[in-house]
């Protein structure tokens, strides 16, 4: 084996240690099949760009066209907003599970990443110099907690996480809220109820009773 390929061996060995760090739907078992239809690709790039991605946009599917399709709308929604836009002919390799395709596609989305790690940490953290680094390899490996500051998009990805919880425990709270409002109406109906039936069945002690007084007293002794 040349050294070229030797070297291509190890980068591929990073990205897919890399990928196994990420959470997916699927298991990885042949990555250019897995990554095909663009399900798993929109599912990283959620984790990392959360705000532009929307992973119901994405259905798995086993034809060419479904997958093409899938990948230029990641295309026209993601990449191109990260400046990584893909050519038409890669799509189609990708879309057709060429061998190594996805490969470099994921490392230069990984450097991409980097490369916003890096920009965050110049603007928003520039009294930190020496973290960066430590920074952005906390960020490409998502089961390593540091002390270190928190870039902008894992920020805004917990941030989302944290929003989307919010609103779940909004929206059971309403649900809580008007169960106990119907609650609160039944108990008043069984109260009417109860009242209404303690009236009717003093009605009819009393009715009897008046009957025989009103015997006994035009009877003639």
């Amino acid at each position: 084996m040349n050294a070229d390929g030797s070297e291509t061996n190890v980068q591929f060995g990073e990205i897919y240690e890399w990928i196994d760090q990420i959470k997916l739907s699927r298991p990885k078992k042949n990555i250019a099949r897995d990554f095909s239809d663009g399900v798993l690709m929109a599912e990283v790039l959620k984790y990392y760009y959360p705000k532009y991605v929307d992973v119901h946009n994405y259905v798995a599917g086993n034809s060419i066209a479904k997958k093409v399709d899938n990948w230029c709308t990641l295309n026209r929604k993601v990449f191109s907003k990260i400046d990584m836009k893909l050519r038409k002919e890669l799509i189609n390799q990708l879309a057709g599970s060429q061998s190594g395709v996805i490969e470099k596609v994921l490392a230069d989305l990984r450097a991409r990443i980097q490369k916003d790690c890096d920009a965050d940490e110049q603007s928003l953290y520039s009294n930190h110099e020496d973290d960066k680094d430590e920074t952005v390899r906390s960020v490409l490996n998502p089961d390593v907690v540091t002390n270190k500051n928190v870039p902008r998009h894992v920020y805004t990805r917990l941030k989302h996480e944290l929003q989307e919880k919010d609103d779940k425990i909004s929206t059971l709270q309403q649900k809580i809220s008007h169960m106990e409002s119907i609650m609160k109406l039944k108990d008043q109906r069984i109260d009417d109820l109860t009242l209404q039936i303690a009236a009717q069945s003093q009605d009819l002690d009393i009715s009897p009773r008046s009957q025989g007084v009103s015997k006994l007293c035009g009877t003639k002794l």
